[in-house]
């Protein structure tokens, strides 16, 4: 396979805290590196970051005084007893499920403290990670953006990389199956990044199928007409897709309406396991103001793993 469609596997993030999340992620992992050939992954890093909140019920204490004073004596001990007792083992238990289903994984276990996500974000970005594989709490909109969250930090940080949300199908049933992909164009390069990621990963697990959705505006059509390119925009994508060498059943497919809200409707109705979303590299407050159908997506697309692209 050409080395351009490769996914961005070399520098994998997984972020894991304490929550039951974290089993669905390490199946996930598996699911997604089974079998893939030898040196496309060359480190996979297991993150767990000790917050506050965490050393808190950990030791039933009320530490808001406390941790005032960032070098005190009992707060060090206090961390050193959740490592020994908490995080490392948390961690031990984590890396030797990933070794006892793919033994020659390089994985790397590590620990760090702080508000987990600026922490997990600045790891990301240091390390160069070209993926992260992440799942997200069922927080609501608003609460994500006045408290943050590890998916926002992580999808909104720095460099080229692509986000992994694991959804909720995956998560009940475990399918490890070719993956029907869907791929959101709007003839943008950031949509066509996607594309390119989504047809090295069709390439890597065999894809059953992979549709093409295309969505046209509803006020525009009603002044302009349906656009001639909105045709233009899936034949071009489908003759790459086959010029790259795939063979898995292709489909294109056009509504008209909302962009946010007919993307919605398709990925959680039409069974996907991965949907490809390209992502503008603006900031997130631009993008609230805005009102991006990627914002939107992501905080109401539950079902399928969403898989966000950022690119340059």
């Amino acid at each position: 396979m050409p080395q351009r469609f490769l996914p961005h596997l070399e520098k994998i993030l997984v972020p894991l805290g304490k929550d039951g999340s974290y089993e669905a992620l390490l199946n996930f992992v598996v699911c997604m590196l089974k079998g893939l050939p030898e040196g496309i992954v060359k480190k996979v890093y297991l993150l767990h970051v000790v917050s506050s909140d965490a050393l808190k019920k950990a030791s039933r204490r009320d530490l808001r005084l406390e941790s005032l004073v960032k070098d005190s004596k009992l707060l060090k001990e206090l961390y050193q007893e959740y490592l020994k007792k908490e995080a490392e083992p948390f961690l031990a238990e984590a890396s030797e499920k990933l070794k006892k289903e793919l033994p020659n994984l390089p994985v790397e276990e590590v620990v760090l403290s702080g508000d987990p996500p600026a922490e997990i974000a600045r790891f990301a970005y240091e390390k160069a990670c070209g993926a992260e594989i992440i799942a997200r709490r069922a927080r609501s909109h608003i609460s994500e953006i006045v408290l943050g969250s590890c998916t926002q930090a992580l999808i909104h940080r720095p460099g080229e990389h692509s986000t992994y949300v694991v959804g909720r199908l995956f998560a009940e049933s475990g399918h490890c199956g070719p993956p029907r992909i869907l791929v959101c164009l709007d003839g943008s390069s950031y949509a066509w990044k996607a594309l390119e990621e989504a047809a090295g990963v069709a390439l890597l697990w065999q894809a059953k199928e992979i549709v093409l959705f295309h969505v046209v505006d509803f006020l525009p059509v009603l002044e302009k007409g349906t656009p001639e390119e909105s045709d233009a925009i899936l034949v071009a994508a489908e003759k790459f897709l086959r010029e790259a060498g795939i063979q898995s059943t292709i489909t294109k497919k056009l509504a008209l309406g909302s962009p946010a809200e007919e993307i919605i409707e398709e990925a959680e109705s039409g069974q996907y396991d991965l949907v490809f979303l390209g992502r503008r590299g603006i900031g997130h407050i631009k993008e609230l103001l805005m009102g991006s159908v990627f914002e939107r997506v992501l905080h109401r697309l539950t079902s399928p793993t969403l898989v966000v692209v950022n690119r340059s």
